[in-house]
C-alpha cells in the first residue's frame, strides 16, 4: 500500500472550544503529512467516551486504514502522525503528565521486562488516548461501545474511557505501545490561575492606567 492510498481519520474529541496551540499543531501536522489522505473529525460531546465512540464510526465510513486521536488540550510536532505510523503497530502512541502535582506520566508499563525494543518502543497495559493512532481493524475486534467508563468497586474509582479501551485491546490479544521519544515532545496544555501576592500592599499595586498593568 502507497502512502497516497493510505486514508487517515484524525480524530478530536472536544467540548465547543479548540486551543490556540492545539490548532497550530494540528495545522503543521496536516500541512507535512500531504502525501497522505486526511479527514480531521471533531466529534462534539460533554462526555469524552461518547465523543471517541462517534469519531470511530465516523472514520469507518471514510473507510479509514488508521486513527489518529488527538485531544484539544494537546500540543505536538509536525510529523507526529508520519513517526507513529512509521511504527506499523496496531495501537502505538505517546504519553504525556497529568495536569496536577506531581505532574506524573499518565499510562501503566507492562510488568516485567520494561527495555525498549529495537524500534525503541515500550510496551504498556494502559496507555492515555489524547495521542494515540490505532489501526481501524483493532475495533473490528472490540464489542460496541467501544470506549466506555467503568469503576473500582473496591476503591470507589472510576477507570477512564482510554484504559479501559486499553484493557479490552489487550484482552482481545493486542499489543498496546509508546513512543518514549514522541512523549518527551508532547505538551499537556492546562490552565493556571495568576493572583497578586498577598504581601503586596494595596499601594503598590498598579493601576489600570499603568504601562506594566497589561502585562
Amino acid at each position: 500500500m502507497t502512502d497516497l492510498q493510505l486514508r487517515i481519520a484524525v480524530v478530536v474529541p472536544s467540548g465547543d472550544v479548540l486551543h490556540a496551540d492545539f490548532a497550530m499543531s494540528l495545522a503543521r501536522m496536516c500541512a507535512a503529512t500531504q502525501g497522505l489522505r486526511l479527514n480531521v473529525i471533531n466529534t462534539k460531546s460533554s462526555i469524552v467516551a461518547i465523543a471517541r465512540n462517534n469519531g470511530v464510526e465516523l472514520a469507518q465510513e471514510f473507510d479509514a486504514h488508521y486513527l489518529l486521536f488527538l485531544d484539544s488540550d494537546m500540543m505536538f510536532p509536525e510529523a507526529t502522525l508520519l513517526r507513529l505510523l512509521m511504527h506499523q503497530r496496531d495501537i502505538v502512541g505517546a504519553t504525556y503528565p497529568k495536569r496536577v502535582p506531581p505532574y506524573n506520566a499518565l499510562g501503566t508499563v507492562l510488568p516485567g521486562d520494561v527495555s525498549k525494543t529495537a524500534s525503541g518502543l515500550i510496551e504498556m497495559a494502559r496507555i492515555p488516548t489524547g495521542c494515540l493512532l490505532v489501526k481501524m481493524s483493532v475495533f473490528e475486534q472490540l464489542a460496541r461501545p467501544y470506549f466506555r467508563f467503568d469503576a473500582n468497586e473496591t476503591t470507589g474509582d472510576i477507570i477512564g474511557e482510554d484504559y479501559i479501551f486499553c484493557d479490552r485491546a489487550r484482552s482481545a490479544g493486542f499489543r498496546i505501545w509508546c513512543d518514549p521519544a514522541l512523549s518527551h515532545e508532547i505538551g499537556h496544555i492546562g490552565q493556571q490561575v495568576f493572583r497578586i501576592p498577598l504581601v503586596q500592599s494595596a499601594e503598590t499595586i498598579p493601576s489600570e492606567t499603568t504601562p506594566s498593568a497589561s502585562q
